[in-house]
């Protein structure tokens, strides 16, 4: 856990310098009142520092500070913080791509396609779900910096309380509907997609508390969800194609393990207690006792008799500070509200532009659609390397954004991270693809082989995307909704225009994913170096 600075008894943090009778401050400060001992108290926190990587960890020492221990990076630190998170998200894919090939040998390949279809439907419904991840880190990382911890709980329980009530709906308008979305989707039968849109809602409940995880920099306990999550759906998976529920049986997997990684979630939360108010500091950012560290530091007493005036000044600024925070409340509420918006917008088209390929080809020829879900399940476990990845590039770039600092160090982890599997990827599909599609799914689904590499380099492209989008979001950037949305409109065009062709479709796709790649990163270039020029 995060070291924590020395408690009074009512439970704040101790006051800092308080016989000079003045507020330390060495930096831009954020004033919040907060209730101890039934007397009004006001924290400070200083706004200098940086925010920690992983839990338990010490915190970065920013430029021209203190010591750091020899050979430790900014670029290694930042490679240590996601690795926790990079070695699970391995284990859960791997666990995954096992499951995937063993259950293509066990439907028939218009079953398989059917599943594949369906499973890009989650994942565009999930996209919406994770919006409100981007949000939760948004908001709790802005609450934490300026001492507010005792508005998470209050709103955390509200809205779950509101996000039940979508789900219960949201399930019965999909059992309603279930016929005319299988019509839709040329699917075989109604069985799957009232459990597939289901997941799609429940992934909301599970990106609240994830969020929260992320918040708090919690990446063990956050890691540990993302094994939960794969290892039950690969063995649910199993036994529910096996008693021969078969596609039906798979995405009734896929809702139960998202259920189970919720309950996971909310038992981390409730052990690691991140957001009690009395016994953590407001940030989870550097270490206790460090002057440019960001700990509250209270206002002092008033001065016994015969003892110096604080300065009024000082005192006037504190004041002041603390009327502020109470007049944004308001505009925090609206700011979250547009935060998850926008990451609604943002993910949502990340899911189309993800899944656009699988949905119009399968409609257009749904013969192809089996071959062509070989090769865009393999290749899309780059695009689900990103999602998890951005676990740890959103809650650190949205730390440091408050610190009037970039995380280019952190973002170039992520990307070092994710071109190992890429090149492996890209190297396999260019050279053996359609033993390797053998191998792996069997003969009869080889027959998308020839756009195997072109579809491995557009995921890659669209997984460099994804971390991208992610970054921007944490910064708060909403115009990237506007380049994707510009991205998705032209990959509908294009890929609808190839007929339901495999290699014209993956061609398509790649020319779109590559563009909007550039102009992405071009955009975290642009950011960074705006916000280096404003410091």
């Amino acid at each position: 856990m995060t070291s924590t600075a020395p408690r009074s008894a009512a439970g704040t943090a101790a006051p800092a310098d308080r016989g000079s009778g003045t507020v330390r401050s060495s930096g831009p400060a954020a004033v919040a009142p907060v209730l101890a001992g039934g007397h009004r108290q006001v924290d400070v926190a200083l706004s200098t520092g940086t925010a920690t990587t992983t839990v338990g960890e010490a915190a970065p020492v920013p430029e021209g500070g203190r010591r750091q221990s020899p050979g430790s990076s900014p670029a290694m630190k930042a490679l240590r913080g996601a690795r926790p998170l990079a070695l699970a998200g391995m284990l859960a894919t791997a666990a995954n791509v096992g499951v995937t090939l063993l259950i293509a040998r066990m439907l028939t390949t218009r079953g398989y396609g059917a599943l594949a279809q369906l499973i890009a439907l989650f994942f565009v419904l999930s996209m919406p779900g994770s919006a409100l991840l981007v949000g939760v880190v948004r908001r709790v990382t802005a609450w934490r910096r300026v001492s507010r911890l005792d508005l998470v709980a209050d709103w955390v329980r509200a809205t779950r309380r509101r996000a039940l009530v979508l789900v219960i709906l949201f399930s019965l308008l999909a059992i309603a509907l279930r016929g005319v979305i299988a019509e839709w989707m040329n699917l075989p039968s109604p069985a799957g997609v009232a459990e597939t849109l289901s997941a799609g809602a429940v992934w909301g409940l599970l990106s609240l508390d994830r969020g929260l995880l992320q918040a708090g920099h919690a990446y063990p306990p956050l890691g540990r969800n993302l094994i939960v999550e794969g290892l039950s759906r690969c063995l649910l998976t199993v036994a529910l194609v096996a008693v021969g529920l078969g596609v039906q049986g798979a995405t009734l997997a896929i809702l139960l393990s998202v259920i189970f990684a919720d309950l996971d979630a909310r038992r981390s939360l409730t052990a690691l207690d991140l957001y009690d108010p009395t016994r953590i500091p407001a940030d989870p950012g550097p270490a206790a006792g460090d002057p440019a560290a960001g700990d509250p530091v209270v206002a002092p007493a008033p001065p016994a008799a015969g003892e110096p005036t604080p300065d009024a000044g000082a005192m006037r600024a504190v004041v002041a500070h603390s009327e502020a925070v109470h007049s944004n409340d308001a505009h925090s509420r609206r700011s979250l509200t547009v935060d998850v918006g926008t990451a609604l917008a943002a993910l949502a088209l990340l899911g189309v532009l993800q899944n656009i390929d699988v949905v119009l080809l399968g409609r257009a020829e749904p013969s192809n659609a089996g071959a062509y879900a070989a090769i865009s399940v393999a290749t899309k476990l780059l695009v689900l390397a990103a999602l998890v990845l951005s676990s740890f590039l959103l809650p650190e770039a949205a730390a440091r954004r408050h610190l009037g600092e970039h995380a280019l160090h952190q973002l170039g982890a992520t990307l070092t991270i994710l071109a190992i599997p890429a090149a492996l990827l890209l190297t396999v599909s260019f050279f053996a693809p359609r033993q390797l599609l053998g191998v792996a799914f069997g003969g009869r689904l080889t027959a998308a082989a020839p756009a195997f590499a072109t579809l491995a380099a557009a995921m890659s492209c669209l997984a460099m995307t994804v971390l991208f989008t992610h970054y921007l979001l944490a910064v708060g950037r909403r115009r990237i909704v506007f380049l994707l949305l510009a991205g998705a409109a032209v990959a509908t065009v294009l890929i609808a225009s190839r007929h339901g062709a495999p290699v014209a479709t993956a061609r398509a796709d790649l020319i779109t994913q590559a563009g909007l790649a550039a102009v992405t990163g071009a955009s975290v270039l642009h950011v960074t170096r705006k916000s280096v020029r404003v410091s």
